[in-house]
């Protein structure tokens, strides 16, 4: 077959692209046509399959990562760690293309790489690292290519990535070090001039890291002007929004959201652009009635619901521009209740309603918005700790505002006559039977229109259903929203779970009971059925009423100490001094004899005399000097320099102390003596340092007396303090004095000491005590013995041999060979017996060999020292000295 001249040439040109091809594929020769073919087939066959992976990872970053707008933004979000994770594994397909670009088509002649899709696949493997949030390898591989191609272009690119990864690892020096060099460099010849626009971007996302918003500024208004990205426009125009609003420039913030808006950005976007609108509200120029009708309308919609906390947030920040307490007050309730996955607005609302009502005085309500914003506050939160502290401080006054309240109800039922009583207590009965009926019918009507999908109607006024013909309160939005409000302010935004009214859930088990929080008991085993019985009986109600003098005694201190601790909080920790003396009068005038009146009275007089009410503070100081004129207080009242002169005594007294210990560190002892005698005359009724000098005063005699002269030093000691920590030291030495003199009993007595103290047998660091309680220890052999297995087969030991003294049985790491198990408690008698049982029976060490395991006996006392100090052959020759 003859073939046409076209065929030739197809065939010859094929033929020849084919030789050239196969010559080109070499890596180690410089040609022309191995440079053309590589660079062509690292490109497209490689690295456009690497970026393009990478692509997708971007999208999907854009996508799913979340903007934090209670803070200004930044201009890069790259997500969170969780969303690193997520890109990895399409950036895992992004670094394997641009590994086999590198392998397989890198041709470096003369030092310098020829191929440059090479070099972008270095700078494609370090973006691969960067977007999974791999930031130490990022480094390493930017580092490698700003270094390595000094003489290219992309060595510019190299530093601005490295100076990003920077940014994001927390290395600000290191990242500025590379922006001011980038910036030196711009007007280098082979600077990209891509890279110029980029560089401004990346500098401003730098400062916004640092939280530096006057720095970043300038670099926005830069960005804005270069930017063509709509998305990113956007971005840049509502952070300098939010700086603008931060710093007081409302009407420029406005005019920023208004342009952001105009872009049509993401839904979150123009909802928060929206919102910062009406929070940048000026009372002053603004127009309140378009704003509030915005967000109103906004509240109405389905597709705002999810964001209702903030709503009403930002109604509450124009109603109180606007001087509206009571508008402002009901926004945050609302704001708090709509609150439900969004723990940041939460607090933000529960703490700016508590503060609120805090500086009003309504101390109590704040409380419970306190105690709902620490519930959900991140630590990291600003003035955390104070917050939390202000909030232990009310709910302490919460619980005596409450303890006053419960005991003078009581009193005043327990004074009511006995047949007003019983009618008072069976209205109380009547209502509470008529609620329980109540409650019953309308759990059957619910329940028979959950089965029938009928809705209820008309069901009247009774209680429990809402008035007119909404129906049941639960089908009645308006009824639930007020009755939900109602439960907001009383006790503030709580979690849908069991006992919801305790703020301290930290609980502990103990016996048949719970202990919740610090004060609340719970019998864990009360059945509804009897308590619901309780409550229709009068005995329920007559149970705590004081009856005897004795009962309103002791509820009349309850009263008292309440008052008192009230009084102390609204002065010391609220610094309320007005609520502070009302509490104090009020203590004062209806308990005159109360334990705390000198206390009280000088509080009263203080309080009086700085508001200038001269005649109440002569009342109490003259109150003072009359009854109390010995005290501290008479002496303060009296002389105001009193405080400097007890300092100044203090001072030469510790002074004295500290030679007086020194002699007799020196074993000076007749100068212990001295000095003891000295500071009793300077120190004549105080209690604070006398019994130390009188103590070494002591001792400083047994030394250079006979030891009856101790004793003696010793008993006046304990008698004069008893409660004194050192009354213990005294009493061990005197004990010591009984034993080997026998100063102070008899013959007998001392026997009987010296007996009773052969019981205990010293060995080393242990004690061999017969009366002490016993555990028996096994140690096993953490790598050949299954632990948890040995437990189970000891229980059931246990539980055959000896089920009557009902054992415990725990485990301990002793170190990383051992672990031990413990078995407890028993006297020595039993636990030798046990000891025998335990060694002999087959079935708990089955399976374990004897040189995995090692079982001892140790008494209470020993035990922490052997577990202080882990040496087995120590305590095993102890053991084998005296228990077998």
């Amino acid at each position: 077959m003859k073939l046409k001249p076209l065929q030739i040439i197809s065939i010859i040109l094929i033929v020849t692209l084919s030789a050239i091809g196969f010559s080109s594929c070499s890596t180690k020769r410089n040609t022309a046509s191995a440079r053309a073919y590589h660079n062509l087939t690292a490109h497209y066959n490689v690295y456009w399959n690497g970026m393009y992976n990478l692509q997708e990872g971007i999208t999907y970053l854009q996508k799913n990562r979340k903007d934090n707008y209670d803070h200004v933004l930044r201009l890069y979000n790259y997500g969170d760690k969780e969303l690193g994770k997520q890109l990895k594994s399409k950036m895992t397909r992004s670094l394997k293309k641009a590994s086999l670009s590198i392998q397989h088509h890198s041709m470096v002649f003369n030092g310098k790489e020829q191929i440059r899709w090479v070099t972008e696949s270095y700078l494609l493997m370090g973006k691969a690292y960067f977007y999974s949030q791999e930031y130490v390898a990022a480094r390493r591989v930017f580092d490698f290519v700003a270094k390595k191609y000094l003489w290219l272009p992309i060595h510019y690119k190299g530093m601005l990535w490295l100076a990003k990864t920077a940014i994001e690892a927390g290395n600000p020096g290191k990242a500025e070090a590379m922006l001011n060099l980038l910036t030196s460099q711009k007007g280098t010849p082979n600077f990209p001039p891509e890279l110029k626009n980029k560089l401004i971007m990346v500098q401003a996302d730098f400062y916004l890291a640092k939280n530096n918003l006057t720095a970043a500024y300038p670099f926005l208004e830069k960005s804005l002007k270069i930017c063509k990205d709509r998305d990113l426009r956007s971005r840049i125009m509502f952070i300098m929004g939010q700086i603008n609003q931060k710093e007081g420039h409302l009407e420029k913030a406005t005019a920023l959201y208004q342009k952001v808006i105009k872009l049509n950005p993401p839904f979150q976007m123009a909802f928060e652009a929206r919102l910062n609108m009406a929070m940048s509200y000026d009372s002053v120029s603004g127009n309140k009635k378009q704003i509030v009708n915005t967000l109103e309308k906004m509240a109405r919609k389905n597709q705002y619901q999810e964001y209702l906390d903030q709503i009403y947030f930002a109604l509450a920040g124009i109603a109180e521009k606007n001087h509206q307490d009571s508008t402002m007050v009901k926004d945050l309730m609302f704001s708090v209740s709509h609150a439900k996955n969004n723990n940041y607005q939460k607090s933000a609302s529960s703490l700016k309603l508590a503060d609120f009502l805090f500086e009003s005085g309504r101390y109590i309500t704040a409380q419970a918005y306190y105690d709902t914003a620490v519930q959900s506050l991140p630590k990291d939160y600003p003035d955390y700790d104070e917050i939390k502290r202000k909030t232990a401080v009310l709910s302490k006054m919460v619980k005596d505002l409450q303890t006053i309240h419960v005991q003078d109800s009581l009193q005043q039922l327990a004074r009511m006559d006995t047949a007003d009583l019983y009618v008072f207590i069976d209205k109380k009965i009547a209502l509470y039977k008529k609620q329980m009926a109540s409650k019953k019918e309308a759990e059957e009507i619910a329940k028979a229109n959950k089965m029938s999908n009928v809705p209820v109607q008309n069901m009247g006024n009774s209680q429990g259903f809402s008035s007119g013909n909404r129906g049941w309160y639960f089908y009645n939005t308006a009824a639930k929203s007020r009755g939900y409000s109602e439960f907001i302010q009383r006790w503030g935004d709580r979690k849908l779970e069991d006992l919801w009214f305790i703020s301290d859930k930290q609980m502990q088990e103990n016996g048949g009971q719970q202990t919740i929080g610090k004060s609340e008991t719970v019998n864990a085993g009360k059945a509804n059925g009897k308590q619901e019985k309780d409550l229709t009986s009068r005995a329920f109600y007559l149970k705590g009423l004081p009856k005897t003098a004795s009962d309103f005694h002791a509820s009349d201190s309850l009263i008292m100490t309440s008052y008192y601790r009230l009084g102390d909080l609204y002065l010391e920790d609220l610094q309320d001094s007005i609520h502070a003396l009302e509490i104090f009068t009020r203590l004062d005038k209806r308990f005159p004899m109360n334990p705390f009146r000198l206390e009280n009275w000088y509080h009263l007089y203080k309080m009086n005399a700085d508001l200038r009410k001269d005649s109440l503070a002569s009342l109490y100081k003259e109150k003072i000097l009359d009854n109390y004129p010995n005290s501290l207080y008479a002496h303060v009242i009296s002389d105001p320099n009193y405080y400097k002169k007890l300092q100044k005594t203090r001072l030469a007294t510790e002074k004295l102390y500290g030679r007086t210990f020194s002699a007799f560190q020196n074993q000076q002892y007749y100068r212990v003596l001295s000095y003891a005698r000295m500071a009793r005359i300077q120190l004549d009724g105080d209690t604070t340092l006398l019994p130390r000098f009188m103590y070494l005063e002591a001792l400083a005699m047994g030394k250079v007396d006979v030891p009856d002269s101790l004793y003696s030093y010793l008993q006046r000691f304990i008698k004069k303090y008893p409660h004194h920590p050192l009354s213990d030291r005294s009493k061990a030495i005197i004990k010591m004095l009984q034993k080997e003199y026998g100063i102070g009993i008899s013959k007998q007595e001392q026997e009987a000491l010296q007996e009773k103290s052969k019981d205990t047998i010293s060995s080393g660091p242990y004690a061999f005590d017969k009366n002490a309680p016993q555990f028996v220890m096994i140690l096993v052999d953490r790598k050949s013995v299954q632990t948890r297995s040995l437990i189970t087969r000891l229980g059931d030991f246990n539980h055959k041999h000896f089920v009557q003294r009902q054992l415990t049985v725990d485990k301990l790491a002793l170190n990383k060979q051992y672990q031990l198990v413990i078995v407890g408690k028993l006297s020595i008698p039993e636990a030798q017996v046990y000891f025998k049982a335990l060694k002999k029976d087959a079935y708990v060490f089955s399976g374990i060999d004897s040189k995995e395991y090692q079982l001892y006996i140790i008494s209470v006392k020993n035990f922490p020292l052997f577990y202080r100090d882990k040496n087995i052959k120590g305590y095993q020759t102890f053991f084998h000295k005296y228990y077998q």
